[in-house]
């Protein structure tokens, strides 16, 4: 079986991702700074505090697994490149 892979290309790819990664984390902490700013701990209201308990468990459980699960596909993409650098040289 012949495998052809673009380097180049695939490196590319994976600091896509790397570059996603860094705008969403900016973007969501921003997002974070807004909610708490706006909705400060003080208010206590049944509206507030579940937007606060929805926002805390997603911003805390959901988004870092997910940013996870892309750092391990950009880290995927690079060994993919180095494994098949190395095989098509015989190392």
């Amino acid at each position: 079986m012949n495998i052809t892979i673009n380097p180049g290309a695939a490196t590319e790819d994976a600091a896509q991702i790397d570059e996603i990664i860094n705008k969403i984390s900016n973007s969501l902490e921003t997002l974070n700074n807004a909610i708490k700013g706006n909705i400060p701990d003080g208010i206590d209201t049944k509206w507030s505090n579940e937007v606060r308990d929805k926002w805390v468990k997603y911003y805390t459980d959901e988004v870092p697994a997910a940013i996870e699960a892309m750092k391990a596909s950009a880290s995927n993409l690079r060994l993919a490149v180095e494994k098949a650098l190395a095989y098509s040289q015989g190392q």
